[in-house]
């Protein structure tokens, strides 16, 4: 393969090379492609051949038959002789196997033919039968002799039509290979050769779309952007020459192995000497060292040599001509050897004592705005894109609950979070922008706030804001005050509302009074809920009337003094906020005892899909359920169409959901609530809600669905919130509803009842009278998948009086 490759780069041109290519690859395929073809045609004659000889087997054959059958030598030798015509025939007989009879041509034997086709012989035998007897057979001996030489004739004559072709392709493709590759190709080392010998670029004058066009342009090309660069390298030494004039700055270089050393001509002019005031030796550099900075300075520069890095800068002082020091910018590049041994540095210096001045400023500021942060009230943290503090104050160590020596050592914020999880300060908020923050890593591009809780009771306002070039600014107030004030206002008014909305739906009680036995109990507690503030009021009254007549009584003796007046005015406010006060509440009491009788009434009847609607009962939900730790699931075939009430439905849910949020877990442990669906087969569902949570005492069982029954009187609880259940279940949408609550064998310790003001029923008391934890609680509802049609309930409520 070596001498066949020296061989081949001593070819002188690439003419000879494509024709050391061209002839054999022309030769072999045109030898190939004619062998396939001859050997094809071949077996076409001698099959066509064959053919013709068993066509005059089986034509004489027949014909034979009769003379076989009759024993006619004479006219069996005229048929063995009107065969013979054929030229290709060698040999022909017929044998006659009931006399035993022989005949042959042209000898008396056709042996010698017999058994060897590849000779170039070949026989074809055809049976004489007369009606399905068989008399004999016909054989036939015949030649390919005339296939052989027809074959030779036409390959001889296609041979030297080839061996034309053959050299008019040569001559067409070195005509060819000439116009498209000898003459551009020429041209182009033309070019070259003037660009090596004359250092002079001339452009090839050729133009085609072909690769070798594209070759030269290409070419062509890259002689312009040479012509372009070097007058861009030209101009980019004058850009540096001007650059590093303005920008103060000079070029050094340092030869290690010859110890020569060089500076432009703007290093002195830096320091305010003359070009020829310093001479140019490495002495003359470190002697111009601050003496403070010299010894560390000089160490760093043989480091350079030592070490691997290839760029180093420092920034040290300078003295200058006047006697004053500049801060100088050093930096530098090392160049080593293939061993890795430096040889030379080479850098630049730059007078950066403006800057060092602005950052002994900006750090100054920084101290002062520092120590602004420390001594405000409110904690400040900014985090940069990476979600890495990058400044806080004292403040915000004490508002995050962590050591502030943490915060001083820039921690990623994931960090902040993971350490106040360890603390515990999550346990009660499952639900907190910086926990998912801490498991996506993903900044937050918009502003929000929110309140948070720390383990000891104290709130903290969370305000955080996103920085232009990534991160954020997050501040840290102590609201607890505020927010408890807050709280206590909300409770108060959520308590107000939910017993507003509790005696409203007391109404379907008393329109459906004959199938509840308990209708005197539900008088006597919405008597007594409306006699407490009206008790108030007449009170309040009769002591203003009392202390009225007092006043009048001193005005007309004429012995009313200033004191008797301000004591009046003083009891008159008093009093007339608690009438106002307690009037208030009894005609909201009154109005709300009044709209439960319509809300029946009121709702909307439609055809809904369950599975959809549980879906949005449960969703609208969502943020008093994302506030619990507990868990909500739904479990519902797809399909189920109701025809009813939606907004009756709605209602049941919500009431048993927010009952067991409220009521089920009152240790705080996280639960879990499940709502499942099934159809039944008579056209009713069963829908069960159910939950995990302390349970419902065995004695309180009976009694959780009656109005006003209540552990919680005191407190502001009436008693309606089960019942409220009862009545849409049983009225609205034509059901049954009951209750389970299985008990365990293990005692428990007492714990309140499960009753508020929100749903005022004892639903979920932690203990029985003996002591005996209950285990969650199960409501069983039987609905009819089309609900009874109500009464008035066409769309539109009847009119109420308003209170």
């Amino acid at each position: 393969m070596t001498v066949i490759e020296q061989a081949w780069k001593t070819v002188p041109t690439v003419s000879a090379k494509f024709l050391l290519i061209l002839i054999p690859i022309l030769m072999l395929t045109t030898l190939g492609f004619s062998s396939i073809f001859f050997y094809g045609k071949y077996k076409d004659l001698r099959g066509a051949l064959r053919d013709r000889i068993e066509a005059v087997a089986e034509i004489n054959a027949v014909a034979l038959s009769s003379s076989l059958w009759a024993v006619d030598v004479p006219a069996i030798r005229n048929i063995i002789q009107a065969i013979s015509v054929n030229r290709e025939l060698l040999c022909i007989e017929v044998a006659d196997e009931l006399a035993d009879g022989y005949f042959a041509w042209p000898d008396a034997d056709c042996r010698p033919f017999a058994g060897r086709p590849f000779d170039g012989h070949d026989s074809v035998r055809r049976p004489i039968q007369v009606q399905n007897r068989r008399l004999g057979t016909l054989t036939l001996h015949f030649s390919y002799a005339s296939v052989d030489e027809q074959i030779r004739q036409e390959m001889v004559n296609t041979l030297w039509l080839l061996l034309l072709m053959l050299v008019g392709t040569l001559v067409t493709a070195l005509t060819a290979h000439r116009l498209t590759i000898g003459v551009p190709l020429g041209r182009l080392i033309a070019s070259i050769r003037t660009a090596e010998q004359e250092h002079l670029r001339q452009p090839v004058h050729w133009s085609s779309a072909d690769e070798l066009g594209r070759v030269i342009a290409a070419y062509n090309g890259m002689l312009t952007r040479l012509d372009e660069e070097e007058a861009a390298l030209r101009q980019s030494e004058e850009r540096l020459g001007l650059a590093i004039a303005a920008t103060r700055s000079s070029v050094w270089d340092y030869d290690l192995r010859t110890g020569q050393y060089w500076w432009s001509k703007e290093f002195p002019a830096l320091l305010g000497y003359g070009p020829s005031e310093l001479a140019m030796t490495a002495e003359t550099w470190e002697s111009l060292i601050h003496p403070e900075e010299r010894r560390q300075v000089i160490a760093q520069s043989r480091n350079r040599v030592r070490d691997k890095d290839s760029a180093y800068a420092t920034v040290y002082r300078m003295r200058r001509r006047d006697g004053g020091w500049a801060w100088i910018e050093d930096r530098a590049t090392a160049l080593r050897d293939g061993e890795g041994t430096a040889v030379r540095l080479t850098g630049t210096m730059s007078d950066v004592t403006e800057r060092m001045q602005a950052e002994r400023d900006l750090a100054r500021e920084r101290n002062i705005l520092q120590i602004t942060l420390d001594n405000t009230d409110q904690g400040i943290i900014m985090v940069d894109r990476n979600l890495r503090v990058v400044m806080s104050n004292r403040r915000a160590a004490e508002l995050l609950d962590v050591p502030a020596g943490f915060l001083t050592g820039n921690p990623l914020f994931p960090e902040i979070v993971r350490l106040q999880r360890a603390q515990g300060a999550f346990e009660d908020f499952s639900i907190d922008p910086d926990l998912e923050l801490d498991e996506t890593a993903v900044v937050p591009d918009q502003p929000f706030a929110f309140k948070r809780r720390r383990p000891d009771g104290t709130i903290i306002e969370v305000r955080s804001n996103p920085l232009p070039e990534g991160g954020f600014v997050r501040t840290f107030t102590d609201v607890t005050v505020e927010a408890r004030s807050a709280e206590e206002v909300f409770h108060a008014m959520e308590a107000l509302e939910t017993a507003y909305a509790d005696l409203k739906e007391t109404q379907d009680s008393l329109v459906q009074a004959e199938k509840m036995a308990s209708l005197a109990l539900l008088v006597a507690g919405v008597a007594h809920e409306i006699n407490t503030p009206v008790g108030i009021a007449y009170s309040c009254s009769t002591h203003l009337a009392s202390k009225t007549r007092a006043l009048t009584d001193a005005f007309g003796k004429g012995t009313m003094k200033k004191s008797d007046l301000t004591a009046y005015v003083a009891a008159a406010g008093e009093s007339s906020r608690l009438i106002e006060q307690n009037l208030t509440r009894a005609a909201e009491l009154i109005q709300s005892f009044k709209r439960v009788a319509v809300d029946q009434t009121s709702q909307e009847r439609r055809r809904f899909d369950l599975h959809s609607y549980l879906e949005e009962i449960i969703t609208s939900l969502g943020p008093r359920l994302r506030k619990s730790p507990h868990r909500m699931t739904i479990s519902c075939p797809d399909g189920i169409a109701m025809d009813g009430y939606p907004g009756a439905l709605s209602q049941v849910i919500t009431n048993l959901v927010i009952n067991a949020l409220t009521h089920a877990f009152p240790d705080g442990r996280e639960g879990r609530m499940d709502l499942t669906v099934e159809e039944l087969p008579d056209g009713e569902l069963d829908i069960r809600f159910s939950d995990d949570g302390i349970g419902i005492p065995p004695d309180n069982l009976p009694k959780v669905f009656e109005p006003f029954f209540t552990t919680k009187r005191g407190t502001g609880g009436s008693g309606l919130g089960l019942h409220i259940v009862f009545n849409l279940v049983t009225q609205s949408l034509g059901g049954r509803i009951s209750v389970d609550s299985p008990a365990p064998d293990s005692p428990a310790p007492d714990s309140p009842a499960h009753d508020s003001p929100a749903h005022d029923s004892p639903a979920h008391d932690s203990t029985a009278p003996n002591g005996t934890a209950r285990q969650g609680t199960t409501f069983i509802l039987r609905l009819p998948a089309t609900a009874p049609h109500m009464t008035g309930a066409a769309g539109e409520a009847p009119e109420t009086d308003e209170a």
